[in-house]
């Protein structure tokens, strides 16, 4: 079947049409999509985004699948294992509809260059495993008078939600200091900053034992494809929300909030804001990182009381 001409495209989306006006639907073939990152988010909001419609995508990735990938990331495969993720990722979408256009690149732009990456969206989802990277990209989007969507899980919890030019800046919604991309990812992988994702054991599920690897360094984030998969459905439906014009969409500071596998629409925790602006205010300095040593006993005690709860729950 074609579909280079309307009733192809309508033959393939017609489902669609029973809730969507034609030119709700056409707006939504017409979005710029712009992904910047492989991540398994990236990659299933693709692949959502074009069963819903759109037809325009830029996808920046320069990761290669590896077996890690396979559980959460919808176009790895066992044939798949060891090549470049985005071209993979732009046959699936092609295979979708064939007349979608991807503009694939392999290398991640340096900060100084995002704003000029901006004009060619009009959604910009940062999809990049670098906490620090992707604040640069929502305050380009934001810069730029564009919207981004965050969409983040892990384990048994996530959020979700839309920034706007307008809107409560990621920052201020997380927490996060207002400092560079190198201060940034100083400060991203110091344990002042982690004090506060506690809530991965907390309200994500994660096992003890991973969290306290995750704490020093050595795990990364733990996942499970029902949760990344859900955080992307909502995630898909804010954008289609905001490019339809259809309904009102969650815009921050309000999100989805995905807590212990259940959903509710709330309000960025303003406890995890908090604490990690009041962790960094004291122990982030020169002079305040040596007083870190006396959150020893809070942590060894955290991890006992956690530990002793899973083995109880086993």
């Amino acid at each position: 079947m074609k579909t280079d001409d309307a009733l192809g495209y309508t033959d393939l989306f017609r489902r669609n049409y029973g809730i969507l006006s034609t030119a709700q639907q056409e707006r939504i073939r017409k979005a710029r999509i712009l992904i910047v990152g492989d991540s398994g988010v990236g990659e299933t909001l693709a692949v959502l985004l074009s069963r819903s419609g759109c037809e325009h995508f830029v996808l920046i990735g320069r990761d290669a699948y590896e077996p890690a990938d396979m559980n959460r990331q919808p176009c790895c495969g066992a044939d798949t294992i060891g090549r470049s993720k985005v071209p993979v990722i732009a046959e699936v979408l092609k295979s979708i509809n064939s007349e979608i256009t991807v503009d694939v690149f392999r290398t991640l732009p340096p900060p100084e260059a995002l704003d000029g990456w901006m004009s060619r969206a009009d959604i910009v989802i940062p999809a990049v495993d670098d906490l620090a990277y992707s604040v640069l990209l929502f305050r380009a989007a934001r810069k730029n008078g564009k919207t981004a969507v965050l969409c983040m899980s892990s384990g048994a919890m996530g959020w979700v939600s839309v920034f706007t030019p307008e809107s409560s800046t990621l920052e201020d919604c997380l927490g996060i200091p207002d400092l560079d991309y190198e201060g940034l990812t100083d400060v991203v992988r110091t344990q002042e900053f982690k004090c506060a994702q506690y809530h991965y054991v907390t309200a994500g599920g994660w096992r003890v034992d991973w969290y306290r690897e995750y704490f020093r360094g050595e795990r990364p984030l733990a996942q499970l494809c029902a949760v990344a998969w859900l955080a992307a459905s909502l995630a898909a439906l804010e954008i289609l929300k905001v490019v339809s014009g259809k309904w009102p969409f969650v815009c921050a500071p309000r999100c989805w909030s995905i807590h212990k596998a259940e959903v509710s629409l709330a309000r960025f925790s303003r406890l995890v804001k908090y604490h990690r602006k009041l962790g960094w205010l004291i122990f982030g300095g020169r002079r305040g990182r040596p007083l870190h040593r006396w959150t020893g006993l809070f942590w060894s005690r955290f991890f006992r009381y956690w530990q002793e709860r899973q083995r109880r729950a086993d």
